[in-house]
This record gives structure tokens, C-alpha cells and sequence, in this order.
């Protein structure tokens, strides 16, 4: 009798391992990073550039537009998007070409290659408080991003996440970039700051002290 309960116990334990291994993994959610040919964004752009020993405070504002163009995969198989990038100076000018850049998901992160340099944007799943090497695909010294906020509403967006790819400040200096990614949508706004050199000057936040820096603010319109 103990024999038989001990066989009978044996295939059931068998068919059970056996089922367990036929569940598929649950898929990531990867709906912060979208993907799609034809999607496209459109953003304003505002880049701020001083230096005040020369006297110069330019501002550019102009539109810019990415669109995934079509699709295409790699010596592995894995699918690479092509984005093309358009720009014009506002909304009754056409739409030039300036640059073709890529994106694609890799294993768990989702990497875009801006002027030929990889980055690793995000890393699934999403966390608050996430950190990643962005600088792990390419040459560059290592940069630690850091998912800050995470499904928070912003504008007309229910969730968006907020990823810092730096942010170092000292009373003459200050290097902040980032990143915000809405759900469904992808990146909705990207901005820096570089400030290389700063008057010091107690209790005035150092955008109103620059000598010499960069300040860049990408934010979607549609």
C-alpha cells in the first residue's frame, strides 16, 4: 500500500513540475517606453546658451519632431526602430530632416542611439528608485540614472515616471539632466542644465547667477 500511495505521489509531483514549466513568464510592462511604426511626437524646444565674458545670451526656440519610420532587426533577430528627427522654426514652416536616430528593447532596458552613441533610457520592470549604468552600451565613463518619481500625473499624462540621468550642484556649478516618460506615450519632456560657472552670490539660485552655461528644456505639444 505505501508503495503504491509513494508512485501515485510521484507522478503527481512529475505532471506538476511538468505544468509549472509549460506557464509562460508574464510578460514585462514596457508601456512607459512604446514602440510603434508611424507613432511620432512633437515637442517645443527652448536651448538658452551664456557666456557672459562675451557678452552672449542666445536663445533658439523651434519644434521638433520624432517619428518611428519603419522597422528593421538585427544580426540576432531582434526588431531596431528607425526615428526619423525633423525640426522647424515654427508651426507654419515645413519640416526638415535633421538626423536619424534608433531605439530598441534589449533583454529588459530599452536602449536609443542619439548620434551614434547607445544609451540605456530605461530599465523594466520600472521601480522608484531604479538605478542603471545609461552609459553600459557605449564608451563613455559610467552615469548613474535613477528612476526619481515614478506614475505621478503631469500635464494632461495620468502616470509619467521621471528618470535623472545627473544631477551635481556646488554653489559655482550645476549639471542636472533628465528625463520624463508618460505611459503610452514615451518621453513627454527632457531638459539640462550646465553651468559650468557661476557668481556667487548667497540666497540667488545659480540659473540667475550664470556666468558661463547651457540650459535645454524639450516639452511635448501634441
Amino acid at each position: 500500500m505505501r508503495l503504491v500511495f509513494i508512485t501515485i505521489l510521484t507522478f503527481v509531483l512529475f505532471y506538476a513540475c511538468m505544468e509549472k514549466e509549460n506557464i509562460a513568464p508574464e510578460p514585462i510592462d514596457k508601456s512607459y517606453y512604446p514602440m510603434n511604426v508611424n507613432d511620432e511626437t512633437v515637442y517645443f524646444v527652448e536651448y538658452i546658451n551664456i557666456d557672459n565674458p562675451i557678452s552672449l545670451y542666445d536663445t533658439q526656440r523651434y519644434y521638433l519632431k520624432e517619428r518611428i519610420e519603419s522597422t528593421y532587426n538585427d544580426e540576432t533577430g531582434n526588431p531596431i526602430y528607425r526615428i526619423e528627427r525633423y525640426k522647424r522654426t515654427d508651426t507654419l514652416s515645413n519640416w526638415d530632416l535633421i538626423d536619424v536616430w534608433f531605439s530598441q528593447y534589449y533583454e529588459n532596458q530599452a536602449h536609443k542611439v542619439e548620434e551614434n552613441i547607445r544609451y540605456v533610457k530605461l530599465v523594466f520592470p520600472v521601480a522608484k528608485g531604479l538605478k542603471w549604468n545609461g552609459n553600459a552600451m557605449n564608451t563613455l565613463d559610467a552615469q548613474t540614472y535613477e528612476i526619481d518619481t515614478l506614475d505621478k500625473p503631469w500635464k494632461n499624462f495620468d502616470s509619467t515616471l521621471v528618470v535623472i540621468q545627473q544631477d551635481d550642484e556646488t554653489m559655482i556649478d550645476k549639471y542636472l539632466d533628465y528625463e520624463r516618460f508618460a505611459k503610452h506615450k514615451g518621453l513627454v519632456e527632457k531638459g539640462f542644465v550646465h553651468i559650468s560657472q557661476a557668481y556667487v552670490i548667497q540666497n540667488v539660485p545659480i540659473e540667475n547667477r550664470i556666468v558661463r552655461g547651457e540650459i535645454y528644456r524639450q516639452t511635448v505639444v501634441e
